[in-house]
């Protein structure tokens, strides 16, 4: 059996998980729901907030010794890639669910501004001396939500928060003996407006992986199409 490491995206928590980590679990599988720093049980200030502190909050959620399955979502593929790089004794293999899965010395924040079709591009405001990035509310049906219900629509309202914008900040070190030693695998939504398939393609021509596999969904394919994603999770995990 698989254990799986299920890592959120920006602005959002463990909950956006509420969904498949129970189907995973019916399918006999263990599954750790990360809460990054910054949010839910876990709150501190943005800007104490680095890549290399959420590596170590991931240390401290995951049962210890144990293998794990890391599936990421969205800007948090960074976090996926330097987990494979930290610790790739322990990392079976890393999904990257429309994730940043980025090169070494890339950084997400580039390719956010790259992404000219995203509706997140526009919607997004700065504050540099907080070191946070906040998405405004009025965009996050139609770019984050738009084929969810709307009692997930609302969860989302009330759950989004400010996004620590140092790891975006932050050049990937990757090495190929130990990143490029974890398997990779990657599910491309189909009908993404915030991490746009544009994107999503971009960042596969440059990094290989060994499967890919599509969902006709929105970012937020964990609440609209949770069972389709969670069938496709055990097919790339092997389980």
């Amino acid at each position: 059996m698989t254990h799986f490491l299920l890592i959120h995206g920006s602005w959002h928590g463990a909950l956006c998980w509420y969904k498949v980590a129970p189907l995973l679990e019916a399918e006999g599988h263990s599954v750790t729901v990360a809460e990054l720093p910054g949010r839910g049980r876990h709150p501190v200030r943005p800007a104490f907030v680095g890549l290399r502190d959420m590596v170590k909050a991931m240390t401290r959620q995951l049962p210890p010794g144990v293998s794990f399955t890391t599936v990421a979502h969205s800007r948090y593929g960074i976090l996926a890639s330097l987990l494979a790089e930290t610790m790739p004794e322990r990392v079976e293999r890393t999904i990257y669910l429309a994730s940043y899965m980025l090169r070494a010395g890339e950084r997400a924040a580039d390719h956010f501004r790259a992404d000219m079709a995203s509706f997140l591009r526009p919607a997004v405001s700065f504050c540099r001396t907080g070191l946070w990035d906040w998405l405004d509310p009025s965009v996050y049906r139609e770019a984050l939500y738009h084929d969810c219900p709307v009692e997930d629509w609302m969860l989302g309202r009330l759950m989004l928060c400010r996004e620590p914008l140092r790891p975006a900040l932050t050049r990937l070190k990757l090495s190929e003996a130990r990143y490029g030693a974890v398997p990779r695998a990657y599910i491309r939504l189909t009908e993404d407006r915030a991490v746009t398939p544009a994107l999503q393609d971009r960042v596969l021509n440059a990094t290989p992986v060994d499967r890919v596999e599509d969902i006709a969904a929105s970012h937020s394919a964990y609440f609209s199409k949770a069972e389709a994603l969670t069938r496709t999770l055990l097919k790339l995990a092997g389980s």
